[in-house]
């Protein structure tokens, strides 16, 4: 860091003693502003820099809430699937087979979604995360977000999992057991927090003053895959495998009903 400093003027000339008080308040006033420039710049470069990144930390956190939240969403459009499924098929309105009831129920068991930890765990564990947000306020709020989510797959996922996959993992459950589970419970809770976990995440964004213009422009930057090729995917495999189940229904009807024909020698 280079400080200028004022020199007194030296010359063969005698000086008067106020003359030297003069150009000694010059020299000490000139060496005090040029000191105060230098550090008050680098001071104010420093905050700029602190609060960029207490912006981009915060928006990496609320972006991460957010993308839980569509997996939450993501369950509930599965539970909801269920409850529509299960009461068409208890009304009379269900127009396949019932063999093929238990396998489109049983599809819809939210289990497969995973929720990323990385955020989370760098916020948690971090304290010079803590540092650099430097507020209370959104580290407390954030921390009710990231409990909302535990309380979410604990609460909705997995119980609803251990209520649809079978106990010993090989067979789907029979029909009358998965049209006894009441969904109607599960896409409440599944709901409830989901409006909760949202309105947090939203506080999130005013605790830190980003503007929804700001945080979709930070969105714009993030490079993912787009979920309706996924979808567009898992329902191809899905139609091959219902294909197959009818396939398999009627082979099995026409064995029964053929097997002494087919197999006159066999027991």
């Amino acid at each position: 860091m280079n400080v200028k400093v004022r020199m007194p003027k030296l010359g063969k000339k005698l000086r008067t003693k106020k003359y030297w008080i003069k150009e000694l308040l010059m020299t000490i006033l000139a060496t005090s502003i040029s000191i105060v420039l230098t550090f008050g710049s680098a001071n104010l470069v420093e905050g700029h820099h602190k609060k960029q990144a207490q912006r981009r930390m915060a928006m990496m956190i609320i972006h991460d809430i957010d993308e839980s939240i569509k997996q939450m969403e993501q369950v509930d459009s599965l539970l909801r699937k269920y409850h529509d499924l299960q009461f068409e098929v208890l009304e009379g309105r269900y127009s396949e087979s019932l063999g093929i009831a238990s396998v489109m129920l049983a599809s819809n068991d939210p289990s497969y979604i995973k929720f990323a930890h990385t955020t989370e765990h760098i916020f948690t564990s971090n304290v010079d995360t803590w540092s650099t947000i430097g507020k209370v306020d959104f580290i407390d709020n954030v921390s009710g977000c990231y409990i909302l989510r535990e309380e979410y797959k604990t609460e909705v996922i997995d119980a609803f999992h251990e209520l649809v996959e079978p106990k010993d993992g090989h067979e789907i459950l029979k029909l009358d057991d998965l049209l006894a589970i009441k969904s109607e419970y599960y896409v409440a809770c599944s709901s409830g927090l989901i409006n909760e976990i949202k309105a947090a995440n939203e506080l999130n964004k005013r605790i830190m003053g980003i503007s929804d213009k700001d945080y979709a422009k930070f969105n714009s930057k993030m490079i993912g895959y787009e979920q309706s090729d996924i979808d567009s995917l898992y329902d191809v495999v899905d139609k091959e495998y219902l294909k197959d189940i009818e396939r398999r229904a009627r082979a099995m009807n026409n064995y029964k009903k053929n097997k002494a024909t087919m197999y006159p020698d066999e027991d």
